[in-house]
């Protein structure tokens, strides 16, 4: 239950000294006093406490300065109330300069106390938001249930936008509003999620692919060389052996170079020595013939026959030594020909044998080379590992995804289907409107004609019209005649204050010349709805009427001296 206590009201308009007002007694108020007193200055001071608005939307409160005394402070307007067992005492100032309960300066503040502890809330928007949701009232709604009052927007006159704001929070919808921002926050949450996790899935899949090509690619890379090298190896191999083979032929085939040396060395030191005999020979027999001849008759002459014999045979021997020595050294000669053919060929295997000795080497450090060449680095592994791991995440990472979406689509439905226009709350609206017309219904008894609220559907904007039925014909508001209007005010005001009552127990009610423009017997049938309506709650009434069939009831004297607004319960 919503339980106003008190209001205190200083320097507000014309109440320029300190004024309280018990806001819960036994009985009705009926406030009574000349225009201009001051009357519903108070119902606009509670609106301003409240709200921050005045009744007639006036900005400055500060009482004017021609009527302020050398101890004004500036405005101040408490107001308490009682709301499920929590007490709050709510202040707003305007250039005030006294403190206020916190010790604090009041200035232009707004302060909400809660059992008696200050609310921590900085900013003043949203302290003014935190009080309209303790009060559970938006300011629409408590002018058009809570407070009737003249020259204030009657409900009839409110866009069809406001008045689907009020039917909400009257038949209390507002939870569904809440619901569909909250889903609308959450739909946006998710979607947002949905495009991080479609990016994250996108960015994982294009690593994935990459990593699956680079690997196929290092594979099929790595495949190739060890194949290549695998060839390689076996050519070599191949090579290797045919240059062993070629090798053991050249060995088996080729003698030995020192001796075919030692032999040549050898004939030419006995070539040499025949050479050297027969060129002893060539001397001896070199001799003229007429020289030898005269030189053995010289011998014989002097009959030295031996030694003229043995000269010829010397002669004679010379002549057969240079055939035989000739013979023999052209032998020699043949063989050593024959040796240094030998030689040649010899040689001629030695460099092809060493040839091919270094090529066998060659062969064999290349085949050790391509054995120890494992080629470039094998990562092929490391990015099928890779590939692995990145297929797992993103298999997580679509499920995610997929959760996500399955979530947005579930939003999606919400606000599509159930909190749409023609989802539930829809149904409950039309239900709650049946009730508040029902309620409308049971005044018609009373008031001589008949009034319903009813939603154009055939409308863009399902706009609200408001049917007024009178000896059995339709008509417009501003088809009726002041009194009826007045009449048909008061209803709705009523009827929105019983629904409301029906969803939110609230102890209080202002109304201010609900009886303008009525004659005795409308005031008649006002009077009636008042002991019926607020039969159970604070009724404070401002009426100039002297006599008010209520049966208890208690006056607020209201008076104005020099401009200043005072006011006492009797």
């Amino acid at each position: 239950m919503l339980k106003f206590i008190k209001i205190v009201i200083e320097g507000f308009a014309s109440y320029e000294g300190y004024n309280e007002l018990d806001l819960c007694p036994n009985a009705a108020v009926v406030i009574k006093a000349p225009n201009g007193s001051g009357k519903s200055t108070i119902f606009s001071a509670l609106v301003w406490c409240l709200y921050g608005k005045t009744i007639k939307g006036v900005s400055d409160v500060n009482t004017k300065k021609k009527y302020q005394t050398n101890e004004y402070k500036g405005t101040r307007v408490c107001t308490y109330f009682q709301k499920d067992g929590d007490v709050y005492m709510v202040t707003r100032c305007q250039n005030y300069t006294g403190n206020l309960e916190d010790g604090t300066k009041g200035r232009d503040r707004l302060q909400i106390i809660k059992n008696a502890e200050v609310v921590d809330i900085k900013s003043k928007p949203k302290l003014q938001e935190y009080l309209v949701s303790e009060l559970g009232l938006s300011y629409p709604l408590f002018m058009n249930s809570i407070m009737f009052g003249q020259g204030m927007k009657k409900l009839i006159q409110e866009t069809n936008s406001d008045k689907k704001k009020i039917f909400e929070e009257v038949f209390n919808l507002n939870y569904l509003n809440l619901a569909k921002n909250m889903a609308q926050k959450g739909k946006n949450q998710i979607h947002s999620q949905v495009d991080v996790c479609r990016s994250e899935y996108n960015s994982l899949n294009q690593e994935y692919e990459s990593c699956k090509e680079t690997y196929q690619e290092l594979k099929e890379s790595e495949e190739a060389f060890d194949k290549k090298r695998n060839q390689d190896i076996n050519e070599k191999q191949s090579s290797i052996k045919s240059l062993k083979k070629e090798i053991e032929r050249k060995n088996g085939t080729r003698c030995s170079l020192k001796l075919v040396e030692s032999k040549i060395q050898a004939n030419k030191l006995q070539e040499q020595a025949i050479k050297e005999k027969l060129e002893a020979a060539r001397n001896i027999s070199n001799q003229s013939l007429e020289d030898v001849i005269d030189s053995i008759i010289l011998l014989l002459e002097k009959n030295k026959v031996q030694k003229a014999l043995k000269k010829v045979k010397t002669i004679k021997k010379a002549y057969s030594d240079i055939e035989r020595y000739s013979e023999e050294r052209e032998k020699i000669m043949e063989i050593l020909s024959e040796l240094r053919s030998k030689e040649r060929e010899v040689q001629r295997s030695k460099y092809a044998l060493e040839s091919l000795t270094k090529r066998l080497n060659e062969a064999k450090k290349e085949l050790a080379k391509l054995q120890n060449d494992t080629g470039p680095k094998i990562s092929s592994p490391k990015y099928k590992k890779k590939a692995k791991s990145l297929k797992i995440k993103l298999k997580e990472q679509k499920a995610i995804l997929e959760k996500k979406e399955k979530e947005l689509e579930d939003y999606e439905w919400l606000l599509n289907d159930p909190l749409s226009n023609k989802g539930i709350k829809a149904f409950l609206f039309d239900s709650s409107l049946g009730q508040l017309n029902d309620t409308l219904s049971k005044y018609a008894e009373v008031l001589g004609f008949r009034i319903s609220f009813e939603v154009d559907l055939d409308s863009t904007k399902k706009d609200f019209v408001t049917l007024i039925e009178m000896d059995g014909e339709l008509y417009d508001y501003d088809e009726l005649s002041g009194g009826q209007q007045q009449l048909c005010n008061v209803a709705m005001a009523f009827a929105m204050n019983e629904s409301l009552t029906a969803s939110k127990d609230i102890n209080i009610v202002f109304l201010d010349e609900v009886f303008e423009s009525l004659s005795m017997d409308n005031i008649e049938i006002v009077i009636g709805l008042i002991k019926k309506t607020f039969e159970e709650k604070v009724l404070f009434l401002i009426t100039h009427h002297e006599s008010i069939p209520l049966s208890k009831f208690k006056t607020l004297r209201v008076e104005r001296l020099n401009g200043r607004s005072s006011f006492k319960l009797l």
